[in-house]
């Protein structure tokens, strides 16, 4: 059975494409029947637990991987063995590997492998991150060794670039130095990112699309903003006790419901102007309209799907 869905893209052709997409090592099966398309000039964030597929679907999207069975594609043409197609795409994998020992080194090899490399960019970039070009790399900690990778993939002008734990490392400054980074090269020079992580709190204020992998398929895929919007929870009181069954007589669609007197918090899919006009009907005494964190709204989502979300989010 195919799992997967399509996420909406910018212009006519997306940038990335995985048709029924599986991939498998020996008796392990990675990635099942995955289909998606990802737009250009947006940041996608695929979250999921240990295991769940993430680390593969960005190799295949790298072309490092072969698949199993079906197809992935940069701008409707193959990744695997695509040279052409591999000069637009950058991978910063989870634990990053450096041909030569320093910085200096490797951006003079990245120059002459990647035709679209920005040198103006790469020294502006090192005015933001805090590394030394001379300085060994394999002495680096886990955090600048992330900083020198993602620079380094960044200056080659990439098309897509492709992260995999890309916060992880780094102290709160550089987190929000590298989401600045990475906004504006989308802003102004149309990238397509692709971010798998763990912590969907990482993703919520950053993301365009979010989309969750479980056990190698994609469950749930959704613009953020209308995500955001798509559930709201409410606490209220009335000059009289309200139910749950009258509520839903005013036509609200809710999904948790706790009653204790006069006072209610409601969790309702629907968006805020909605829901006060419907509740103007009642002549609350108090009404509060509380912003859900995407952890939650995801949640919610799931657990309608019946899923253990224990399971699924880290």
């Amino acid at each position: 059975m195919e799992k997967g869905m399509e996420i909406p893209e910018n212009g006519n052709t997306p940038t990335l494409t995985a048709k029924k997409l599986s991939k498998s090592f020996g008796p392990v099966k990675a990635l099942d029947q995955v289909s998606c398309r990802i737009g250009g000039s947006s940041i996608f964030g695929l979250i999921g637990s240990n295991g769940a597929g993430k680390s593969t679907f960005l190799r295949l999207a790298a072309g490092v991987y072969k698949p199993t069975s079906g197809r992935m594609l940069y701008q409707g043409q193959p990744v695997y063995e695509n040279a052409p197609a591999k000069q637009k795409i950058q991978f910063v994998s989870d634990q990053p590997y450096f041909h030569f020992d320093t910085l200096k080194k490797m951006s003079k090899f990245n120059r002459s492998l990647y035709l679209g490399w920005d040198q103006a960019l790469y020294e502006e970039l090192m005015q933001i991150f805090p590394l030394g070009e001379a300085d060994r790399l394999d002495r680096m900690s886990r955090g600048m060794q992330r900083q020198a990778a993602v620079l380094l993939a960044i200056a080659s002008n990439p098309k897509l670039l492709l992260m995999d734990e890309a916060f992880d490392g780094l102290d709160p400054v550089m987190r929000q130095n590298l989401k600045r980074v990475l906004a504006r090269q989308v802003t102004d020079r149309q990238l397509t990112v692709l971010i798998a992580s763990q912590n969907l709190r990482e993703l919520e204020d950053f993301c365009d699309h979010v989309g969750l992998l479980h056990e190698g398929g994609l469950l749930f895929v959704e613009e953020l903003d209308k995500l955001r919007l798509s559930i709201v929870k409410v606490q209220a009181a009335f000059p009289e006790p309200v139910s749950e069954s009258q509520l839903r007589g005013l036509g609200l669609n809710i999904l948790q419901f706790h009653a204790r007197g006069s006072l209610v918090e409601i969790l309702a899919r629907s968006s805020e102007e909605e829901i006060r006009k419907t509740l103007a009907e009642l002549h609350p005494l108090l009404l509060d309209v509380l912003p859900l964190s995407l952890e939650e709204v995801f949640i919610y989502e799931l657990s309608l799907k019946s899923y253990a979300v224990s399971d699924l989010l880290a």
